[in-house]
């Protein structure tokens, strides 16, 4: 007997806002999945009269990948026909990606049903960082509804920083005109650190889920507000070759009832995203935050400290523009700042080719602000020019603790309720 996942019933609450899926695994699969925690999800209306076809999306969406590299199958009643095909073309893409893997399982269905979409609305998925932006600047004319879900970058318990997050949301006054869509779902949590050890280094959401389970999650918000055009904003561009779970040929091979998905930026770099937001602003003489951090030990806006913020804030001050415009808090310190930090933490192929993207930008920038002293400031911006940064990341690249970075991850998570707790202290 083969080993299965099956979703039994699709069952509605709130008013038909939140959606529950009863499934049952057998014993291979159970060590997959959270027994006490089933996935769901929930949006801001009623999704109940939605054809249970297209209900099935967001749940396959993020159940299909560990079938695929855990080896089992899923069944459901029904699904969307453009859907149900469209995986078999996202399932190869993951493939060659992950050639040194062998994909398995299958998406089995009673029931094929071809579903269309009246309308042509436009929605993003919208974060609020410099991917997002970039993406919004992009296709600003199109007045985009932005969607943002609650469980993927913020963790449902943290109602601090959701509550922060939208208020953001809702009163920046450049998206004053773009409707808002908020989803809340457990895709983080649905799933056991079983499903991380299915890669050989951990990184499961970036990786593997987080496209598929992003864009997936608006099937049945597409069906009620027509959405016929869905945009994802690209991570990286076809220059970084490493795996990652969004890229074009996975994103704009997902469809369902004749919708296309548009994977948005991969032909730009990342500084040529924060080019594009510093000119927009300035000609639109309007400032708008960048919402890049999600730091567990961010207490305002961003945390202003942390390597995500820094190669930002970097890359606006090599267009001549303050960051604390932006959202950002910092002084003339932000060069001594950046070695300590990147001293300090990891490395990966992806984050030293945004540094490079940096370094060869100071190289070439004509207009850098100055928080007080040029001299002194050119002379530690010099140490980034100079590739100073790029060596120190292709040092610890070239030495990595991967074993100890898995043994930690499997320490955390089997001890998750300690780790809670010193999470908690520490911030």
């Amino acid at each position: 007997m083969s080993s299965v996942l099956k979703l039994n019933t699709i069952s509605f609450s709130n008013n038909g806002k939140r959606v529950d899926y009863d499934y049952t695994a057998s014993k291979h699969v159970q060590k997959y999945l959270n027994q006490k925690e089933a996935y769901y999800i929930k949006y801001g209306m009623d999704v109940s009269a939605v054809p249970y076809s297209i209900l099935t999306i967001p749940f396959i969406s993020n159940m299909l990948p560990i079938a695929w590299f855990g080896g089992f199958d899923i069944e459901v009643p029904e699904v969307d026909e453009d859907f149900y095909n469209a995986m078999k073309l996202v399932k190869e893409a993951f493939a060659k990606q992950f050639s040194g893997y062998e994909l398995t399982g299958n998406l089995i269905t009673q029931k094929l049903v071809k579903n269309k979409i009246k309308g042509e609305n436009t929605a993003m998925l919208f974060s609020g960082g410099v991917d997002a932006y970039a993406t919004y600047i992009r296709i600003y004319d199109k007045t985009p509804d932005l969607v943002t879900i609650l469980g993927a970058d913020i963790e449902i318990e943290d109602e601090s920083q959701w509550n922060s997050f939208t208020n953001f949301i809702e009163n920046e006054t450049l998206l004053a005109k773009n409707k808002k869509q908020y989803i809340e779902t457990n895709v983080r949590s649905f799933y056991t650190y079983q499903v991380e050890l299915l890669l050989k280094d951990i990184g499961w959401w970036g990786k593997v889920q987080h496209g598929l389970s992003l864009i997936g999650s608006l099937a049945p918000l597409s069906y009620i507000k027509s959405y016929t055009h869905i945009f994802i904003a690209s991570s990286y561009t076809e220059a970084i070759d490493i795996a990652w779970g969004s890229t074009p040929k996975i994103d704009e091979n997902i469809s369902w009832a004749g919708i296309k998905v548009h994977h948005d930026g991969y032909e730009l770099k990342r500084q040529d995203k924060v080019d594009l937001i510093t000119k927009f602003a300035a000609k639109n003489n309007t400032d708008f935050k960048l919402r890049v951090c999600y730091s567990e030990l961010r207490n305002s806006f961003n945390c202003s400290h942390c390597e995500k913020c820094y190669r930002t804030i970097l890359g606006i001050i090599l267009n001549g523009k303050n960051p604390n415009d932006y959202g950002f808090n910092v002084d003339k310190n932000i060069y001594k700042d950046i070695f300590e930090v990147l001293n300090i933490g990891g490395a990966s192929k992806g984050m030293q080719y945004f540094w490079w993207e940096l370094m060869e930008k100071a190289k070439t920038s004509k207009s850098v602000f100055v928080f007080e002293n040029e001299a002194q400031e050119k002379i530690k911006l010099d140490r980034i020019r100079n590739g100073e940064i790029h060596q120190l990341l292709e040092r610890k690249i070239n030495n990595p603790n991967k074993f100890s970075d898995k043994i930690k991850f499997i320490a955390r998570n089997k001890f998750s309720g300690v780790y809670k707790l010193l999470k908690k202290y520490r911030h």
